[in-house]
């Protein structure tokens, strides 16, 4: 739905796949352009919310509620600055994750080290989870 809004770029990668940055929300700051953002959310109860660009319908990031990590799309970087892919999760979403090539860990679901990595950022954090104002909310 996203990459299917006007002047929206593509979100997906050739297999279905959704290229996520993930940071620390300590870490991320949005310089300017508040007033654009807004947020897009499957249910009004919905736990997670999909942040966009309101001039131009580019995807910034998808916040879980109460998660102190933003998933960054993939898109925002160019080739040349991209960090490189460390795995890939819920490959089990996939029609036929056997297309995926074997170059890093093709995990089912979230792996043990996964959810390690997220505790051990949430502790270095000080269990904080800075909130990220959004002008606009929408339930699509």
């Amino acid at each position: 739905m996203l990459q299917s809004m006007p002047r929206a770029p593509d979100v997906l990668g050739p297999h279905g796949q959704t290229l996520f940055v993930m940071h620390r929300k300590d870490r991320v700051s949005i310089d300017a352009g508040h007033a654009m953002l807004r947020a897009l959310r499957l249910s009004s109860r919905g736990g997670s919310r999909r942040v966009v660009a309101g001039c131009c319908n580019t995807p910034l990031f998808l916040e879980f509620s109460g998660g102190h990590w933003l998933s960054l799309y993939g898109l925002l970087w160019p080739a040349s600055a991209k960090p490189a892919v460390e795995m890939r999760t819920m490959v089990g979403d996939l029609p036929d994750a056997s297309v995926l090539p074997d170059d890093v860990p093709n995990l089912q679901t979230r792996s043990l080290r996964f959810h390690a990595l997220l505790l051990k950022a949430w502790i270095a954090m000080g269990f904080r989870s800075p909130r990220i104002e959004v002008a606009g909310d929408s339930h699509v």
